[in-house]
């Protein structure tokens, strides 16, 4: 599974984008079956680009941002692919990043009693701390994601065969 990229688009800020975009389109709306699927078909790279974006394309607000990273974490259970995904890709700011957004999920994915719960946005609203936690981690996300970004558009131009047609 591997895209055709024009030749200009090799040079775009979206290329990583382009590369994945026609798998997480194929499976948008699907089954987590069928969405496993489609994953399990792709190579090493392109399994970083698929969960990063996946992710990424989501967590455009904090609470949002908390709340993917909740659903990665605890219910989809794709957090280490996610992390090793950026791991392929040489980005070790942004995978302490996910660590310690990791280490916070965990955290309030239990109650006082050790019970796992579900981490909801409003908890973002009944904990300052957990607030300003977030708003601090939030805020280098979205300073990392452009290098990570262009770090897996290097990547990608120095392994084309393993990304384009």
């Amino acid at each position: 599974m591997r895209p055709h990229i024009n030749l200009e688009d090799l040079d775009n800020d979206n290329l990583s984008w382009f590369c994945i975009e026609p798998m997480l389109m194929s499976v948008r709306g699907k089954s987590l079956n069928h969405k496993s699927d489609v994953y399990n078909q792709l190579n090493e790279g392109q399994r970083g680009l698929f969960l990063f974006y996946a992710f990424h394309n989501h967590a455009k607000s904090i609470a949002e941002f908390y709340w993917f990273a909740g659903y990665f974490v605890s219910d989809l259970k794709v957090w280490k692919g996610l992390k090793e995904g950026i791991f392929f890709f040489k980005d070790m700011e942004m995978v302490e990043l996910l660590e310690h957004l990791e280490t916070i999920i965990e955290s309030m994915s239990q109650d006082a009693n050790g019970v796992r719960r579900v981490v909801t946005p409003s908890d973002l609203e009944k904990d300052i701390n957990l607030f300003d936690s977030l708003s601090n981690i939030f805020s280098e996300y979205q300073v990392l994601s452009p290098i990570t970004i262009q770090k897996m558009n290097t990547h990608i131009k120095g392994h084309q065969e393993d990304f384009l047609t």
